[in-house]
């Protein structure tokens, strides 16, 4: 310290010395080792660990923190004799130090109820008082220290007389007791002055008197020294023997309690793992008996199918006996074909009499089921005699939870304890509640004290204010007189030989008028400045009462604020109380909650495994009946296979014959089925074409309309704007001979239309006409098939019939047949070839009339954006003449006067037609995209954006607003996430309708309103299809779903049908509906209204800025928007600038 050169650095340097060595100070070595001691214990955590900063910290000083935990007073240097008294946070033992000697009471309190308290700077109070105090009346505190869990305080042991086993062994006489009052009630000096109490543990029945063997009574002259703490120290031992011994009972009552309860969850585990196997062999013999399930339904399906066969067979044979009596008993043919057919019968009859056998067979095997059903009712009687095993443990688990209930009860009590001292609690907090309020009727009195002086500190201001005006104006005043002074005199001067001397006269009597006039203001002038000097004064006494005032109110707040601390710790506690019953409340919910469902887990597996082994029994036998008849119907399926085999060659050479005649009637199927698809097309195409033309026909009706509107609106400029409105006037021309360009060409495209009609039912009529024919061919088809049937006959019966007339005539009508045949086909091949060509004209037609609809659409598109350019140039032209009409109007009124009205007036014209620059969002992303400056225009119907002032005298906007705005408002940080934090209190927000909006059409849909940060509630998203105010998703439904619109099913449990979800009203529908063009999808219940909402974010150059521009537009929407048009319905349909022209 003294080589240290620089004094300002010792001087430092020693004050901090003074400090660490200072023992009541909050710098004291002992109070930074505590803190390196607790920031090393808090870092020493996993999760903090992680840091690498705090690992750094932990490598460092890990030897420093062991050193200091090892070195300073623990609680190993003391033993332990016994337990003095026990308190809310801890309690205080009986020690010696290990080397001293020395007996001592130790306080052990604990660090988690402290935190929970929030009276934990009375304890701070006490060790510092009991550490620092020199007083006979405090009980000095040796040592403070700390662990993990515990804070200790090591004092001085009062060993002292017990006053409660010295009255049980004596009567205590008036004497004694003026002794013991004296020595535990006394008045030293040291008290008269702060009234502090005294300060140690708590006074019980082990440390009434403070002094030890001081028991005098001189009436008898005998002293009696009561010294029975051997006694009570022995008498404590025991106690704690017994305590011990009682927990090591417990102890092992709860060894064997969970050992109890380990072999019943091995039980468990071990039943579990049975019925486990059970499972395992039970899926096993259920997929086999499925299997053979599946077999039994084959071999049934073969017996069906034989039987079908054989009444086939049957049909067909009575057919033939018929057809038999009808020819010659000499047919060869037939005669074979019927002894085929009796041998197919009769082996048919002996598959009969084996399937006959089969089912015999299955009926023995039910009664051996019923057999082995009766087996298994055996087996659960067993079962029955294992539970009953189980509830007698149950009954012993059942005893076990009534001695837990009883445990249950004891902490009840305790609980009851805890909720009488939460009402100790409640009762002091009531009286800080009362204290609390006393104090804020205070706090209100000098409130309202301050008031009443601001208010005279106010009035004197004014008066001073108003004295210093008058003071100007008099020196004004005066200046003027002077120089109206010099100018008369040098006047005089200079015309000396011309001026009259009446003049002369005349200018003297106003020079004394002047004189004492200036005498008079002077006079004032003093007598103003000594009332001002009087003002002051009162003034600065008003400042210093203001001053002391807002002095005792911070005092009063202080005050409040503390009391405020003292109500919010009591309801800490009271909490803590309400957690700590809920927590025991929760924990015996449990309990109850766990025996009921360990009691239904037992019921369960019980059933279950009752269940499992029926099941098993059961399942058992059937395998082993399964395994013969397996056997058996092996054998019968050897049998069927060779027959199956015979009938499949006699099906397939009749199948061949099927296929051939059904080839050629599909063909021409196929041939009927594109037809008709293609005719379909073209009646959708047409069905498109004619909605086209309505929505053609509306918007030229819309823009009639608009057109009317517009000349009404021209007529009444044609006076003041007749080279602008001649401009215009030549545009609507153009507009009106496009108008009647484009009546033309719907009216050649309606023409078009009805000839493609007229093309369509052509067409359907040919259809028609080859349906008709298909008809015609099926009945050729019919005859043909007789024809060829007769044919047989006929070369069967040719030896017979040879000479009969029928035969020459048969065959000339077949030969007709076919002639005909062919006819037709050439008929329907020229009929295809017409249809062909006429297919090949419709479809040119079609693309004709779509290329001239595109046409059109552009030409329609490039219309509409010229009128959107037009109407923006009329809005802004429209805000000029506003401007200029309210310029007119304030030259006419009178412009001499500067009263208080006129200002007010032109503060009201800059309301109605304001303008200036602001911001709007260049994109989305403002952090990444910044800010675009717009020169703002606001007239009384719209709102109009331009790029600069240049675009303004132009008439070139960009953005153009009707005045239907909702509302304005400041914005905030979660209104505008992606903007600057300095921008906020620049920004404002305009919530407007969407329908009156008009942007430049030049312009790509990136700029302009889309980028402005314009969210509309009908955002279109990818993935989505729009249509008729629904956002559609593709889906597809595997469970029962139905279309609401048609009644086609929307689901298939393997291939779905494409289906469509509307995310807002939920609606169900096929997508083929929308493919189709189809309109019995009704418009979404939700957000359908095409004039939506919109938002617009606007950017200030400065906060005062923000408040001019959102108070003018407020009270403009209050004036005239949205809200006023709704109201006002009539009036808001009338242009200002009729009002301007009137």
């Amino acid at each position: 310290m003294d080589s240290i050169p620089d004094e300002d650095r010792r001087n430092r340097l020693t004050l901090l010395k003074n400090k660490i060595r200072d023992p009541q100070g909050k710098g004291n070595i002992d109070s930074l080792l505590d803190t390196v001691q607790a920031l090393y214990t808090d870092c020493d955590h996993p999760a903090i660990k992680k840091l690498k900063n705090v690992e750094v910290y932990l490598n460092r000083y890990d030897t420093l923190a062991s050193d200091i935990i090892n070195l300073r007073m623990k609680t190993d240097d003391f033993e332990h004799i016994k337990v003095i008294g026990r308190g809310a946070f801890g309690k205080v033992q009986l020690v010696r130090h290990k080397h001293t000697r020395q007996v001592y009471a130790m306080k052990r309190l604990s660090k988690a109820d402290l935190i929970k308290r929030s009276d934990s700077a009375f304890f701070w109070e006490e060790r510092h008082i009991m550490a620092h105090a020199k007083s006979e009346w405090i009980v000095q505190l040796h040592f403070a220290f700390q662990d993990a869990k515990h804070l200790y305080m090591v004092m001085d042991y009062m060993p002292g007389g017990d006053i409660v086993n010295l009255m049980s062994h004596y009567d205590i006489p008036e004497t004694w007791a003026k002794f013991y009052t004296m020595e535990v009630f006394p008045v030293p000096n040291t008290f008269v002055g702060n009234h502090l109490p005294f300060i140690g543990f708590t006074y019980n029945s082990d440390s009434q008197m403070l002094s030890g063997d001081c028991v005098d009574s001189k009436a008898n002259n005998h002293i009696f020294n009561d010294k029975g703490t051997k006694a009570q120290v022995s008498k404590l031992e025991a106690l704690l023997e017994q305590e011990k011994n009682n927990v090591e009972t417990l102890e092992a009552k709860q060894r064997i309690l969970i050992a109890q309860l380990d072999t019943l969850a091995q039980r468990e585990g071990d039943l579990r793992d049975e019925i486990s196997k059970y499972e395992k062999e039970l899926t096993l013999l259920k997929h086999g008996y499925k299997e053979m399930q599946r077999k039994a339904d084959m071999e049934s399906d073969l017996k069906k199918n034989t039987e079908k066969l054989l009444t086939d067979l049957k049909q067909k044979f009575e057919e033939e006996q018929n057809r038999r009596t009808k020819e010659m008993n000499n047919n060869q043919q037939h005669n074979d074909k019927i002894h085929v057919l009796e041998k197919q019968i009769s082996e048919m009859q002996e598959k009969l009499k084996v399937e006959t056998e089969n089912c015999q067979r299955l009926r023995k095997q039910t009664t051996e089921l019923t057999m082995a059903k009766s087996n298994s009712e055996m087996k659960v009687s067993e079962f029955q005699t294992l539970l009953q095993n189980l509830e007698v443990q149950k009954d012993s688990l059942q005893i076990e939870v009534a001695a837990l209930q009883e445990h249950l009860n004891q902490e009840r009590k305790s609980l009851a304890q805890a909720s009488d001292n939460q009402l100790m609690l409640e009762n002091k907090l009531s009286s800080l509640n009362k204290e609390l309020d006393n104090v804020k009727q205070k706090e209100g009195k000098t409130a309202m004290d301050n008031i009443q002086l601001s208010e005279k500190v106010s009035y004197l201001e004014k008066e001073n204010a108003g004295l210093s005006a008058e003071l100007n104006t008099a020196q004004t005043m005066y200046q003027q007189e002077v120089k109206a002074h010099e100018e008369t005199e040098k006047s005089r001067m200079l015309n000396k030989e011309e001026a009259n001397m009446e003049v002369v006269k005349a200018l003297q009597t106003k020079l004394n008028e002047e004189k004492n006039a200036r005498q008079k203001a002077d006079l004032n002038f003093q007598e103003k400045e000594r009332q001002i000097s009087m003002l002051s004064v009162d003034y600065r006494q008003i400042q210093q009462r203001l001053q002391k005032l807002e002095g005792e109110h911070r005092q009063e707040v202080e005050k409040g604020k503390a009391l405020h601390s003292q109500v919010e710790q009591e309801q800490q506690k009271k909490t803590i109380l309400h957690s700590e019953i809920a927590q025991q409340t929760h924990e015996l919910t449990k309990l109850k909650t766990k025996e009921s469902q360990l009691a239904a887990d037992l019921q369960q597996i019980q059933s279950s495994k009752k269940i499992l082994e029926e099941e098993l029994m059961r399942i058992k036998r059937n395998w082993q009946m399964d395994q013969l008849q397996m056997k058996e119907l092996q054998d019968s399926l050897e049998t069927e296979q060779y027959f199956a085999t015979l009938y499949k060659t006699q099906t397939q050479e009749l199948k061949e014959e099927i296929d051939d005649k059904n080839r050629i009637n599909k063909e021409f199927e196929e041939e009927r089925a594109s037809l008709k698809h293609q005719c379909q097309l073209a009646l959708a195409r047409a069905d498109s074409e004619a909605l086209a033309r309505s929505i053609a026909e509306e918007t030229v009706a819309d823009l009639e309309k608009e057109k009317t509107m517009k000349e009404l609106e021209l007529k009444d400029l044609l006076g003041k704007h007749r080279s602008e409105i001649n401009a215009k006037e030549s545009a609507i021309n153009a507009l009106k001979d496009r108008e009647a360009d484009l009546k033309r060409l719907s009216e050649q495209l309606q023409k078009e239309k009805e000839d493609l009609s007229r093309q369509c039912k052509q067409l359907q009529e040919e259809l028609n006409r080859t349906s008709d024919n298909n008809d015609e061919i099926e009945k050729l088809r019919a005859k043909l098939k007789t024809e060829s049937l007769l044919k047989q006959t006929a070369i069967n019966k040719l030896h017979e019939i040879m000479n009969r007339k029928d035969f020459k005539e048969k065959p000339s009508k077949t030969k007709v047949s076919s002639i005909d045949l062919r006819r037709k086909e050439k008929d329907l091949k020229k009929l295809q070839q017409e249809l062909s060509q006429e297919k090949e004209k419709y479809n040119y037609m079609i693309a004709n009339s779509q290329k001239s609809i595109q046409d059109l659409n552009v030409q329609l598109n490039e219309e509409v954006a010229n009128k959107h350019r037009l109407q923006m140039e009329l809005d802004s032209k429209d805000a000029e003449i506003e401007q200029l009409q309210l310029k007119l109007a304030a030259l006419n009124s009178e412009t001499a006067s500067l009263s208080s009205a006129d200002n007010e007036g032109d503060d009201i014209n800059s309301d109605y037609v304001f303008e200036g620059w602001l911001s709007i969002p260049s994109k989305q992303n403002i952090k990444r995209y910044g800010w675009k400056k717009q020169y703002v225009v606001v007239s009384s119907r719209k709102i109009i954006f331009y790029n600069s002032e240049n675009d303004k005298q132009n008439t070139d906007p960009v953005i153009v607003l009707d005045f239907k705005v909702f509302h304005v408002r400041s914005v905030t940080q979660g209104d505008v996430i992606r903007a600057d934090s300095k921008d906020i209190p620049r920004i404002f927000q305009l919530l407007y309708l969407g329908e009156g909006e008009a942007r430049k059409p030049s312009e790509e849909p990136n700029n302009a309103l889309d980028t402005s940060s314009v969210r509309s509630f009908e955002d279109k998203q990818p993935g989505f299809i729009a249509h008729k105010g629904h956002e559609f998703l593709n889906i597809s439904y595997h469970m029962p779903t139905a279309c609401e619109v048609c009644p086609k099913q929307l689901w298939h449990m393997f291939r779905p049908p494409p289906a469509l979800e509307c995310r807002r009203c939920r609606i169900k529908i096929h997508k083929d509906h929308l493919e189709r063009k189809e309109d019995t999808v009704p418009p979404c219940k939700l957000h359908y209204d095409p004039s939506y909402a919109k938002e617009l974010l606007l950017l200030a150059t400065s906060n005062e800025e923000q408040r001019q521009w959102v108070s003018r537009l407020s009270k403009k929407i209050q004036k005239c928007g949205f809200k006023a048009n709704n109201s006002n319905s009539d009036t808001s349909k009338i242009s200002p600038r009729f009002d301007g022209s009137s």
